[in-house]
């Protein structure tokens, strides 16, 4: 529920910026009208106040509303914790950032290096170590919670084995193996688990009582129900023996996602401060949109930032030192608000088009399904279940898309679109992904 207080801060509020015609609470109102997310929470900080918006059901099926206090799985944001502990112990000297990796392995565990050089921690927080994105030899039991089972030994035997295929530090490559990694790591130093380190050297200092790793068998009636369109999904849980709790294992909800922003918008001078100031630095220009890495964190012009996906939410958090401006948004479903997000800390960055979901009858939808070839070795397949399209590319994972007319239809889970296209006979004949500003146009498989 928002506090009077948080309403009297959101009327004020509302003097301050429409976006493009529209207040904030409008925007966030269209996101559920569109069906983007069943429900939605957001923290602005700006001029020294906080404001607290809540839109939309954590749960569907029993109505619970989202409220300030709803519990939201964070995803990737939590590699910014692992890059700040990191940064932690570089401060008290306990590592440095230009430590090779392979000095806190155990005994018989060699960590892939190339042209002579070593992968360091830094290599690993700034996402330029070479590792992939995620391990070859990781097989979930269960598709629907894939990190759970993915073990310290299985982590060794594949760093043992892999040949990085580019130069260390040469390009950035988002990896959650190599934060997993890291996450290992900074535990093997202090010999205490991540989750310990997690608590002891930021949640409680920061006084964030509501934010803890998403253990399997938590029972709680403030989480949120995560959604994969309208579907509800299994929750993504980190047990202790899983090595990539650094990479994605957080649950939180936008108060405290809003203290830790504001600790690192005012980080002070003690170790933790030093520490946060020290990863929002840059290493390495990305190559691409103006972005940079510091340590975990992104930086695009002057916002500082990370966005986190898991199998049914999504979530953004960003702040601009300059104006002292911070910005969080959690949704339960697999559509984000990354563009709502940027928009908010500088209007001149667009907003996405919200497009509005149309009903398709179930024959011409069943038209669609089978196999589309993009290019040898890659093509793309179109399933429908309970009356829902889903497109899966080859060696991706499957996802949903919503129709805007009969032939037209849209991915909430990335900016791109599908149109299908008829023959002379009528059949459908081929598929077109529109992406990146590309069209690339797919023959239909006999």
């Amino acid at each position: 529920m928002i506090t009077i207080r948080a309403l009297i801060l959101f009327i004020a509020f509302l003097s301050w910026m429409p976006t493009c015609g529209q207040t904030v609470e409008a925007r966030l109102q269209e996101r559920l009208d569109t069906e983007e997310t069943p429900g939605i929470a957001v923290a602005i900080h700006q001029n020294g106040k906080t404001t607290y918006y809540a839109f939309g059901y954590a749960d569907v099926a029993n109505q619970r509303r989202v409220d300030s206090k709803t519990l939201f799985e964070i995803g990737s944001i939590t590699k910014t914790f692992t890059t700040t502990l990191a940064a932690q112990l570089a401060e008290e000297g306990k590592l440095s950032v230009k430590d090779p990796i392979q000095k806190f392995l155990p005994q018989g565990v060699t960590a892939p290096t190339r042209a002579d050089k070593a992968i360091t921690f830094e290599d690993l927080a700034s996402a330029r170590s070479g590792l992939p994105r995620l391990p070859d030899n990781m097989h979930p039991a269960a598709e629907d919670n894939p990190y759970i089972d993915y073990t310290e030994e299985k982590l060794f035997s594949f760093l043992s084995t892999y040949a990085l295929p580019r130069d260390i530090g040469s390009q950035y490559e988002y990896s959650n193996l190599g934060m997993g990694l890291l996450g290992v790591l900074v535990g093997r130093v202090e010999n205490k688990s991540y989750r310990e380190l997690l608590s002891t050297r930021i949640l409680t200092p920061l006084k964030m009582k509501s934010t803890f790793m998403n253990n399997p068998g938590r029972s709680d009636n403030n989480s949120a129900i995560g959604y994969s369109g309208k579907r509800a999904v299994q929750p993504w849980t980190w047990a202790d023996q899983s090595c990539m709790q650094g990479a994605g294992g957080i649950l939180s909800n936008v108060e405290d996602m809003m203290t830790y922003l504001l600790a690192n918008l005012n980080p002070g001078t003690n170790t933790l401060g030093r520490a946060m100031t020290n990863a929002h630095q840059s290493r390495l220009d990305i190559g691409r949109n103006n972005m940079k890495i510091g340590l975990g964190w992104h930086i695009r012009g002057k916002i500082v930032w990370h966005n986190g996906g898991t199998g049914g939410f999504r979530s953004f958090a960003g702040f601009d030192p300059e104006k002292k401006m911070a910005v969080v948004i959690l949704t339960n479903s697999t559509a984000g608000a990354d563009d709502l997000g940027f928009h908010l800390l500088d209007e001149t960055i667009p907003l996405k088009k919200i497009r509005r979901p149309v009903t398709v009858p179930s024959g011409i939808l069943q038209s669609y399904v089978g196999k589309y070839e993009i290019t040898p070795g890659f093509q793309i397949e179109v399933s429908l279940e309970n009356e829902q399209l889903s497109i899966q590319a080859t060696n991706q994972p499957k996802a949903e898309i919503f129709a805007e007319s009969e032939v037209k239809f849209y991915l909430k889970i990335v900016e791109a679109q599908i149109e299908f296209t008829k023959n002379e006979q009528g059949g459908i004949e081929k598929l077109i992904l529109y992406q990146n500003g590309q069209a690339l146009s797919g023959l239909r498989l006999k």
